[in-house]
């Protein structure tokens, strides 16, 4: 890793979707995942033990969206490794697996309801507290699993992050999974017999939601981009929550305009009302 670290996280996405569809088995697929990204991590540890942040801001960004975004797909595919592992044979017991498991992620859930509420509503007030490191640690205030954490490496909740996001996925897997066992499931996710349908790019409609989702347009904020992508995909008969990070990566890449959609359509409403002005 270099100075320009955010290149090495966005490689890894495009990395990450590759793996993803490198097979139907879940369970190679979370094996290949989980040994490419616990490869990552000892680079990225090797480079933070020496790395200095230019400012706090650039440090918050580092263990607030960064490195949360790749410990939680670890998390996740561990999950779904011990889940799939376990799996006993028989219809009946499967679903009460995936229901017990879907309970200890609720649990926990509830267990850090507070800072779960702080992250959902985009909350940033204490993000110093949150997403800085500290050279100590504060038994009174956090979790006593941090007693074994290098205070180089952790800030007091980035870890925590990483589980919330991990347990978001882990529900849409679970309840796809008991969906599935129960009949209700079928193919991209039981899109809508609607005569509604998606004409631009799938890009764009990645560029829409997570303009409704950052504006607080849609649930006041609070609902997941991937589930955005979910609704808007059953809605207009188009399935793109697969590709959604991938999609968001190109559309920050971009070198000139990166709203380009956005820009496109507010021109022209702009140009119609100008128009009917006249």
């Amino acid at each position: 890793m270099d100075v320009n670290y955010t290149n090495y996280f966005n490689e890894f996405e495009k990395e990450f979707e590759l793996l993803k569809s490198s097979s139907n088995d879940i369970l190679v697929v979370s094996v290949k995942i989980i040994e490419v990204i616990e490869n990552k991590l000892k680079l990225i540890y090797k480079w933070l033990k020496k790395y200095v942040f230019e400012n706090l801001q650039e440090e918050i960004y580092f263990f607030k969206e960064l490195k949360p975004r790749l410990v939680s797909k670890l998390i996740y595919y561990k999950s779904v490794l011990d889940i799939e592992k376990a799996l006993p044979l028989s219809k009946k017991s499967k679903i009460k697996h995936y229901e017990k498991v879907l309970n200890e992620v609720n649990k926990n859930i509830i267990k850090n309801k507070s800072f779960y509420e702080y992250y959902r509503s985009r909350s940033s007030h204490k993000d110093e507290d949150y997403f800085v490191r500290r050279p100590y640690k504060n038994l009174l205030r956090d979790d006593c699993a941090l007693i074994n954490y290098d205070s180089k490496l952790s800030t007091s909740h980035d870890y925590v992050l990483a589980s919330i996001i991990a347990n978001d996925m882990l529900t849409v897997y679970l309840e796809r999974k008991l969906e599935e066992l129960s009949g209700k499931f079928t193919l991209n996710n039981t899109l809508l017999n609607t005569n509604l349908n998606w004409t631009a790019s799938k890009v764009d409609l990645v560029e829409l939601i997570y303009a409704l989702q950052q504006s607080a347009a849609i649930n006041g904020g609070n609902i997941d981009v991937k589930e955005l992508a979910i609704g808007f995909g059953k809605m207009l008969n188009i399935d793109i929550e697969d590709n959604l990070y991938r999609a968001y990566l190109d559309i920050k890449s971009r070198k000139t305009v990166q709203t380009k959609f956005l820009n496109t359509i507010t021109e022209n409403l702009n140009k119609k009302i100008s128009e009917e002005e006249l």
